[in-house]
């Protein structure tokens, strides 16, 4: 079985959910940023956001791709003719890339980001350590560009920033916007505890390290890789992740 938590606790989810023609997502208006979460397909997809700029658009994250006909009906809708300029991936597993391919093929982004390490599985289509084999899919080789600490991309009026934070995997990314301050941790940390680190090239010790950095950057809206979202006082979390991890 996929485990992704380490520690689980029970809290109600933030959500706003509209069934419009079958078509799922939920759309958080934070500041001058809108992040439209599309709700995952099904229990073991990873979360998928969208991040729509004044100027240009972005996906955190694509899901396993099992059943990407719903995701890309969601995106679609969500964009409302829009392009889809760029899409980041915060690490290379199949719950969070698997869909990766389709998303490509259907939306053309202009570039494809993922951390440094966590890239080269992705272009080699190596789905050991991207654990494809274990969702039982397969990762093709694809074209990533290195999103490496202190990478900037602008949408518009506010720009996403790469933090390097291992631990889940060697090359997991989280990312902050600099304008708004959310936080998107992928599977860093969680409302529900911290990223599994017994997969390949995890790191319980890494993830310590990526916790107190996480701790100490100062942000407010936390858009994590699994569970529910919070619109503010998510560094709460962080801290009761440090706690999970003894420290």
């Amino acid at each position: 079985m996929i485990s992704h938590f380490i520690l689980a606790h029970p809290i109600y989810p933030i959500r706003h959910i509209n069934l419009d023609k079958h078509v799922i997502y939920s759309l958080i208006v934070l500041k001058n940023m809108s992040i439209v979460q599309i709700q995952p397909a099904l229990l073991f997809d990873s979360n998928i956001y969208l991040v729509l700029g004044s100027e240009k658009t972005a996906m955190i994250d694509t899901g396993t791709g099992f059943a990407v006909d719903q995701t890309v009906k969601s995106v679609k809708n969500v964009l409302n003719k829009r392009s889809l300029d760029y899409v980041f991936i915060t690490h290379c597993h199949y719950d969070h890339v698997g869909g990766l391919g389709t998303i490509i093929k259907e939306f053309s982004p202009k570039k494809v980001f993922a951390g440094k390490k966590d890239a080269v599985p992705l272009r080699e289509g190596n789905s050991e350590p991207t654990l494809g084999v274990k969702f039982g899919g397969t990762i093709k080789p694809m074209d990533i560009t290195n999103f490496d600490e202190g990478d900037k991309i602008n949408l518009g009026k506010h720009t996403l920033v790469a933090i390097d934070t291992p631990g889940h995997t060697a090359g997991s990314i989280s990312i902050i916007d600099e304008v708004t301050r959310a936080l998107f941790s992928g599977d860093t940390v969680f409302v529900d505890g911290v990223g599994n680190t017994t997969y390949p090239t995890g790191s319980a010790v890494m993830m310590i390290e990526s916790l107190k950095k996480l701790e100490n950057i100062g942000f407010n809206g936390f858009y994590p890789g699994h569970g529910p979202v919070v619109n503010n006082g998510g560094l709460e979390f962080v801290k009761k992740g440090l706690r999970s991890m003894g420290v």
